[in-house]
């Protein structure tokens, strides 16, 4: 009886495993109070002040389960004094501050419009050129949602064909500097995935340059015709789809294809034409006409590559 007793401690005590380890932040600070569970078993314990935990279990186990609130549970391999890092990207903690920066540029399409005034004319006036750049900052919710706020700036150019006629010549100025100002969200398909599609918003307001335009004038006739694009600011609405690549830890590279609602404008013409004076056959007297073309608003279809940190 005596050598069975000893014999089934023995093998108690063999089969008893001791599975001791650290956990770490992204900065290799011992991270205390983090949840460690057993895979398939009820034994669970956290670490202490240095990071520190130690389970003492009757059988052998492979894989052991870490979690802290804002993380993502993550599971390991047991092996000898393990140290575990927690905090070196997205796949850790699910929430947090995020930034964005983003290059864009596209050309608009729709329309165009023809100004002509005596013996001049300003034909294709077509939609807008833009480029520019905005920077997005604000807070990753959860795996998938993302809100904040961005600013950015862009330059938007109005062209029309050039004409080549004798005695004439196109001053062509339809260039304007802009300021969107928005609230962003985006949703992210698989934000700690190496690469996933995502969806983005921007709605806001754009500040306007104004006072931009385009002059014809005729050597032969004496006469000029000048059209003025007075951007008006307005409401900013821009949808964007795209792909994302995960860089490094947090870092992300991103390119996306966005419709930009936010070149509103104002076109307005002066035409100035001479007139004899009939009092002085040598003299000219000159006289001019306003148009009002009306006001609209032009959608630019922009390609966008930029990064998130």
């Amino acid at each position: 009886m005596l050598l069975i007793s000893s014999f089934l401690w023995v093998t108690a005590l063999s089969a008893q495993e001791i599975i001791s380890g650290t956990v770490v932040d992204g900065k290799n600070e011992p991270f205390p109070g983090v949840r460690i569970e057993v895979v398939d078993r009820q034994e669970t314990t956290t670490t202490d002040i240095d990071g520190k935990f130690s389970l003492d279990l009757p059988v052998t186990v492979k894989k052991i389960r870490v979690s802290y609130p804002g993380y993502k549970p993550q599971i390991f391999k047991v092996k000898p004094n393990m140290v575990i890092r927690l905090g070196s990207g997205w796949e850790s903690r699910t929430s947090g501050y995020r930034g964005f920066f983003e290059l864009q540029g596209g050309v608009g399409f729709g329309g165009k419009v023809n100004v002509q005034a005596g013996d001049l004319d300003i034909s294709n006036i077509g939609s807008p050129i833009m480029f520019g750049w905005t920077t997005t900052h604000g807070y990753q919710i959860n795996p998938n949602l993302f809100v904040g706020l961005g600013i950015g700036a862009n330059a938007t150019m109005l062209y029309a064909d050039t004409q080549d006629y004798s005695y004439q010549y196109g001053d062509h100025k339809f260039n304007s500097i802009n300021i969107p100002v928005f609230a962003d969200a985006r949703w992210d398909f698989g934000l700690q995935d190496k690469t996933a599609p995502f969806v983005d918003l921007k709605l806001g307001y754009q500040i306007c340059h104004q006072n931009h335009y385009e002059e014809h004038y005729s050597y032969a006739s004496g006469n000029d015709l000048t059209l003025s694009n007075q951007n008006t600011g307005g409401l900013l609405i821009m949808p964007t789809i795209g792909l994302r690549t995960k860089v490094k830890n947090r870092c992300g590279f991103n390119i996306g294809l966005s419709y930009n609602l936010i070149v509103p404008k104002k076109l307005t013409a002066t035409y100035s034409y001479r007139l004899p004076d009939w009092n002085n056959p040598d003299r000219w007297d000159y006289d001019e006409t306003h148009l009002e073309l009306g006001r609209s608003v032009s959608g630019v279809l922009l390609l966008n590559f930029g990064f998130d940190f």
